[in-house]
């Protein structure tokens, strides 16, 4: 390949993969796009003389170098969620001082499940099975280390985060589970509030506790750019809503415990192409520390990152693989997956139908026998199903039901105007695609549509329910940061960079495909909480 692109391999790296070279266009792939660079803002072209073509969150902004304030600690956090908490008390814990810039007004969480491994009743096999389970369901891009990290601290740190939290009167509902991981019986117990305003009650008690123990938050001051002396991360630098400029030293190491960038819609199309068109949950987390990171030397993970996509609450998260009907109310798929965090992969094209602006043509339902439980005991032992969202099962009276197809069919129009989705249902094409559905059981042939299972193949006769499911909110990335086993960001060449550290949904690779994997209820904010907690004390530690 000639170089008249002058994108190399190290490039690619840096710039996030692939990434880079659908950034420079169509024409740099003909040779004709000067090389991307990490560009200054304040000068109108690269070193080189050519001009940036690159993102803009990519274009390194003018040094800061005049400070209001000046503060020096031994651990500096950025970041006041679960992971940037979590690595707080761990750090004053181990006798560190601590400062900390948040970028709101309060301390911030999301979620309401944290799951650990129970090592008191997990073998070591078990552990090690889980380590590649969940490298499996990461497409083998998982960094073992950071898994690992999280399945032997995890009880330690979500216990602590459990008493943590009550001592504020918010009070965990225990979840306790297991997971068949590679032959192995894998216990897991997870910390669950969706009954107590999710983690954030939680969040808000333990904020006032690491205050109390010493750490001094900065808030309403987002990091905007990190200190670099002599190649070593010395401090972040924070601005606040004021535009004064506070810089807090870090004589140890600086933790992006910052969370992901799903607010930002240029980043997130540029790391997370597949995700245009999907409705972007949380505004307020715009990668603002992750640009700094990638300022001061760090890397993105490769792209494409993985996602966390919802949108299907308790009662209608019936992850069952019966027929499904889309905004068309036609047939679109291989039921068999059926998992509500999998779902946006079939169909994203129906986003596109709608030219990416409203995400509710990811929307469809499921057509469902009235005996579905029977089915669920016969498919449970081999088959990736589930009814149920930790102790909250689904609920068959918010289904819609028809005593004949057309009155269902009538039942999930009237339904879709209601919920204002994107759709051109028609009586006739609903029933039209259940019959042939039907015609397909009947004949005992198999799937010749669309090769389902044939045990899946059952009929759907009247009187049967119609669930409304897809997936259409995006609520988090899970990847960030490119980091080691100790959760040290990397450089453009693999090499650790010298205080600077990433947790939760900063850092990476502990996940890697293209969607966050659903088998482990609660893994993401117990990874977020554990990373932070072990982190916290191995930087302290320093």
């Amino acid at each position: 390949m000639t170089n008249g692109m002058n994108v190399s391999r190290r490039d690619l790296f840096k710039f996030g993969g692939l990434a880079a070279i659908t950034a420079a266009g169509a024409g740099a792939l003909a040779g004709c796009a000067p090389q991307q660079k990490m560009a200054n803002t304040g000068a109108a072209a690269a070193e080189d003389g050519s001009t940036y073509v690159g993102p803009s969150f990519l274009q390194k902004p003018a040094e800061i170098t005049e400070f209001d304030e000046e503060h020096t600690y031994d651990v500096v956090v950025v970041g006041a969620g679960e992971s940037g908490l979590s690595a707080m008390h761990a750090a004053l814990e181990a006798g560190a001082t601590v400062g900390a810039l948040q970028s709101l007004s309060i301390v911030q969480t999301a979620g309401n499940m944290g799951a650990s491994i129970d090592l008191t009743k997990t073998n070591e096999a078990g552990i090690k099975a889980v380590l590649s389970f969940i490298n499996y369901k990461s497409d083998y891009r998982a960094n073992l280390g950071q898994v690992e990290t999280w399945a032997r601290n995890s009880q330690e740190a979500l216990a602590w985060w459990a008493e943590a939290a009550a001592k504020g009167g918010s009070e965990s509902k225990p979840y306790d589970y297991t997971v068949n991981c590679n032959g192995h019986e894998v216990f897991f117990h997870a910390n669950t509030y969706f009954h107590d305003e999710g983690h954030q009650k939680g969040a808000l008690v333990i904020g006032d506790a690491v205050q109390a123990e010493g750490a001094e938050i900065f808030f309403e001051t987002p990091c905007v750019q990190l200190l670099v002396e002599d190649g070593r991360v010395a401090g972040a630098i924070g601005e606040t809503k004021d535009g004064a400029h506070v810089l807090l030293r870090a004589n140890k190491g600086v933790i992006m415990a910052a969370g992901d960038y799903v607010g930002d819609s240029e980043m997130l199309y540029y790391y997370t192409p597949d995700a245009k068109g999907l409705h972007q949950a949380v505004d307020f987390r715009n990668g603002t520390g992750l640009k700094a990171a990638m300022w001061a030397g760090a890397q993105m993970c490769p792209a494409s990152h993985t996602k966390m996509v919802h949108g299907e609450g308790p009662k209608v998260r019936f992850e069952m693989p019966y027929l499904f009907l889309d905004r068309h109310g036609k047939r679109f798929m291989d039921e068999g997956c059926c998992r509500m965090g999998y779902l946006n992969e079939f169909t994203n094209k129906y986003l596109a139908e709608v030219d990416f602006a409203e995400s509710t043509a990811a929307k469809f339902f499921s057509i469902v026998p009235t005996n579905w439980q029977d089915h669920y005991d016969a498919w449970k032992d081999f088959s990736d199903i589930s009814i149920h969202n930790a102790y909250r099962n689904v609920d068959p009276e918010a289904w819609i039901k028809g005593d004949t197809l057309e009155e269902l069919a009538e039942g999930m129009i009237a339904y879709a105007d209601e919920e204002g989705w994107a759709h051109d249902y028609t009586v006739e094409a609903i029933v039209e695609s259940i019959n042939r559905y039907n015609e397909l059981v009947t004949a005992g042939n198999g799937d010749e549509d669309f090769g389902k299972r044939d045990e899946y193949m059952v009929p759907i006769e009247a009187p049967c329910y119609a669930v409304p499911r897809g997936a259409n909110n995006i609520d988090a990335l899970v990847d960030g940061l490119w980091c080691d086993g100790n959760f040290q960001c990397l450089d453009v060449d693999m090499k650790p960079i010298e205080g600077l550290f990433a947790v939760g949904n900063a850092s990476g690779p502990f996940f890697g495909n293209s969607n966050y994997p659903m088998d482990i209820e609660g893994l993401s904010v117990g990874r977020a909480i554990t990373t932070g907690f072990a982190t916290g004390r191995y930087v302290a530690g320093l």
